[in-house]
């Protein structure tokens, strides 16, 4: 009986995230890396060419220069879209006949402030020291008329797969994300602990994507992306 015991019935998930993304759930919030975003002609395969989602993700995780922070202590991390922009009606009851256009926010709230994120995506400034061993020691944070320049946003999370119940990794990437650049700062010591709001708008990235044929050379454009971890790897070896 005790040689039955050696292993834990856990093993190793077989769970695809090809499978998974059929049917899943979504119930945490994801870990996140700020990046400062390259030109949109930057996001590009080493050839070349429009890279696809894994690629990109690749591309800024292998290049430390540009991160900018860390976000694990997120609350919530909400996208939502609206649209169209744009209704063409006509006939004899003006039906619409085309609908054009649409804008993506995403907000996120933090539990903890985070200098470097208020600094990134805030509006904030960080001052260090200029002399000393402390010299590179954030002494002060400001806050004023200032606005940050498009940052990209890749989280780490996890989906559930319906099937099984199993926890399967999933990468988020926000290609360009524009914050508010707002910092409120509440104290109340009767009330509930503040949270650090980081919200902006999502501007459309063109990107490779393949299409129902496997012509993986088509260029369209997209606010964000839900991907395979495996598929990053694999743009990491190739």
């Amino acid at each position: 009986m005790a040689d039955e015991l050696k292993y834990s019935k856990l093993g190793a998930s077989t769970d695809s995230f090809a499978e998974m993304i059929q049917r899943f759930g979504v119930v945490t919030v994801m870990n996140a890396d700020v990046y400062e975003a390259k030109d949109v002609s930057e996001i590009k395969c080493p050839s070349g060419e429009f890279g696809n989602a894994g690629s990109i993700i690749q591309s800024y995780e292998s290049d430390t220069s540009k991160k900018l922070c860390r976000l694990d202590t997120l609350k919530i991390a909400n996208v939502t879209q609206e649209g169209p922009n744009k209704t063409v009606t006509g006939g004899q009851y003006a039906n619409p006949l085309i609908k054009f256009g649409k804008s993506a926010r995403l907000e996120m709230q933090d539990a903890l402030g985070n200098a470097a994120a208020i600094d990134a995506l805030c509006g904030g400034i960080m001052e260090s020291g200029t002399t000393g061993p402390a010299a590179t020691d954030v002494h002060a944070l400001h806050v004023g008329e200032d606005f940050s320049g498009p940052k990209c946003i890749i989280g780490d999370t996890f989906f559930i797969h319906q099937k099984t119940g199993a926890q399967v990794k999933a990468k988020i990437i926000f290609y360009q994300f524009l914050p508010d650049s707002i910092f409120n700062l509440s104290q109340d010591a009767e009330g509930d602990a503040t949270v650090f709001d980081m919200n902006g708008d999502l501007l459309t990235t063109e990107i490779k994507i393949s299409n129902k044929n496997g012509d993986a050379s088509v260029v369209h454009g997209a606010f964000y992306s839900i991907v395979d971890p495996a598929s990053v790897k694999a743009a990491a070896q190739n």
